[in-house]
């Protein structure tokens, strides 16, 4: 598991160290970010999966980047190796895309929408991550 700080009004994950004015996703101020907890609400990685089992890897973003013309970049994110359930009591919140660490993209789901998402961006840099946000297991991140 890897700590990371958190919007406690809307649980959106903040990969920078610095503490921006207000919360990306939802523009609440600073005094509102926390450290995950190591033993609950940590943002699960790769690592976890190997060891949790077939069930956890339904949480991992899976994460597809395809070159494509003048720079630009299609990343396609789906929900886990095996896909995660979509219903009432248990589904995937939120898919955000990071870039060098900033957010660049966020997806709100519901549980009547498949587990993905996808966007063209223009872009150099090798270092993306994706977090999706499952209401009972937590967030859980892809960097690449």
């Amino acid at each position: 598991m890897k700590k990371a700080l958190v919007c406690s009004v809307c649980g959106h994950i903040l990969l920078t160290k610095s503490i921006p004015d207000v919360c990306p996703s939802c523009c609440s101020g600073t005094k509102i970010f926390k450290l995950f907890d190591e033993k609950e609400n940590a943002l699960h990685t790769k690592e976890d999966v190997a060891v949790s089992g077939e069930t956890e890897k339904k949480h991992l973003p899976v994460v597809k980047i395809v070159d494509i013309e003048n720079g630009y970049k299609n990343i396609y994110v789906t929900v886990g190796e095996i896909e995660h359930p979509m219903v009432k009591e248990h589904f995937i919140s939120k898919i955000s895309i990071y870039i060098d660490n900033e957010l660049v993209s966020m997806t709100l789901l519901t549980k009547d929408l498949k587990p993905e998402t996808n966007i063209k961006v223009k872009t150099d840099s090798k270092n993306i991550s994706v977090v999706a946000q499952c209401n009972i297991h937590g967030s859980w991140i892809t960097s690449i």
